[in-house]
């Protein structure tokens, strides 16, 4: 046809449907009847295919007729008046799911079966039900039913429950660690079904695991600080603080020299558990992964009072190593885009590749701290210490006087 015109099908009403219902997969509130409008092509383009038009209309009517949904009509003319299907009315849920199709049914019918089970077994109104399904959609149905038996047993019990600890809650049928920590969804979400800020069990305290590099301590076993430790059990002039497991398993003797497994954002509880390190004569470094989390961990441990300078996260060391960096986190999921935060307690340099980092301006979003050599580190350090500089790169570490600016 001349003028060509795309003409709504029921292809495209299915799929506007289709569209508010997932869109209102939560609500907790029925968000039907719809009207679904049909919008017609001017005079011009529906007289230059009227057989087209035609077959477009009947198509609609037919649809609509098939899910029992009303139509109202507009007259158009196309040599002569012609009534044309102007909108369809969708009156309730259970005709939009059967439109949708059951690729959204039933994930719909699974949330509104999860809320009634959790309105009857935990007594909650409708709207906070809806509320604790979408936050633990992605749990297994299996786990969601574990959920709702902790709920109850939780709100039964509550006098019980101080003093135990999350693996000592006496649930049949669970794992040890299905509670999971303090901070998880699921937690969370008991709090929400109880009205309560927080579950009063007694969790394990933080602990933050060390060693010395001393090769005359080399045959002591790890040590492990749950409670503050004033003072080292041997001299220390260096401290090296990194996050990988494998890194501190496999750092090489450093003599006066201490070795601490900071574990991500657990790093924290280092100032807490082991004082002596924020304190004068002792050089604190870290080394992490150079990626976002990694200088803001390295903020974290600036805040919390440790003036540690940073080793092998300059763009120098990015540089060197990038074709062994990473886009992909451990699941496999893309490590996405998002935005620097700001205050942080970085060096210009280092908030720049850290802005850089979070922002995609760097192809390579995380280069992680084991896919740099150990050697690299041990000679950086021991150029450190021979010429009394901080390495062979003038950017190498960084002090925390600078900060960014909010």
């Amino acid at each position: 046809m001349t003028d060509t015109a795309t003409l709504k099908t029921p292809a495209d009403v299915r799929g506007d449907v289709a569209r508010i219902v997932q869109r209102e997969l939560f609500a907790d509130e029925s968000p039907w009847p719809r009207t679904i409008h049909i919008p017609w092509p001017k005079e011009t383009q529906l007289v230059a295919d009227v057989a087209g038009v035609h077959a477009a209309n009947n198509a609609l009517k037919e649809f609509a007729a098939r899910f029992g949904c009303q139509t109202d009509f507009i007259s158009r003319k196309m040599g002569t008046a012609v009534s044309l299907v102007a909108h369809i009315h969708v009156p309730d849920e259970a005709t939009a799911l059967a439109i949708a199709g059951p690729t959204l049914r039933r994930p719909r019918e699974r949330v509104l079966a999860r809320a009634a089970q959790l309105e009857q077994r935990c007594h909650v109104d409708h709207a906070l039900a809806m509320d604790v399904v979408r936050r633990l959609n992605n749990e297994s149905d299996v786990d969601f039913g574990l959920f709702v038996e902790a709920a109850q047993w939780f709100g039964r019990h509550w006098a019980e429950v101080p003093g135990l600890t999350a693996r000592e809650i006496p649930l049949p049928g669970f794992s040890a660690k299905w509670l999971a920590g303090s901070r998880s969804r699921r937690r969370a979400a008991i709090c929400t079904v109880l009205g309560v800020d927080r579950l009063p069990l007694r969790e394990r305290p933080g602990e933050v695991r060390y060693r010395y590099m001393d090769q005359r301590f080399a045959a002591e076993p790890d040590r492990v600080a749950t409670s503050v430790q004033c003072v080292p059990e041997r001299p220390v002039s260096l401290a090296v603080i990194v996050e990988n497991k494998d890194t501190y398993q496999a750092m090489g003797p450093i003599d006066g020299a201490v070795c601490v497994f900071g574990s991500g954002f657990a790093v924290n509880r280092v100032p807490e558990l082991l004082p002596w390190l924020a304190g004068d004569g002792v050089r604190v470094v870290y080394w992490g992964d150079i990626d976002a989390a990694g200088f803001e961990i390295l903020s974290g441990l600036r805040a919390s009072g440790v003036a540690c300078e940073s080793v092998l996260m300059d763009r120098m060391t990015y540089a060197e190593y990038e074709r062994f960096g990473t886009t992909r986190d451990a699941a496999s999921h893309e490590i996405r885009c998002g935005e620097p935060k700001h205050g942080l307690h970085l060096s210009p340099e280092e908030y720049a590749l850290y802005r850089d980092l979070c922002t995609g301006e760097l192809a390579v979003p995380r280069i992680e701290q084991e896919r740099i050599p150990i050697a690299e580190f041990m000679r950086l350090i021991s150029a450190g210490r021979s010429d009394g500089s901080d390495g062979a790169r003038a950017d190498q570490c960084h002090s925390q006087s600078l900060r960014t600016p909010k």
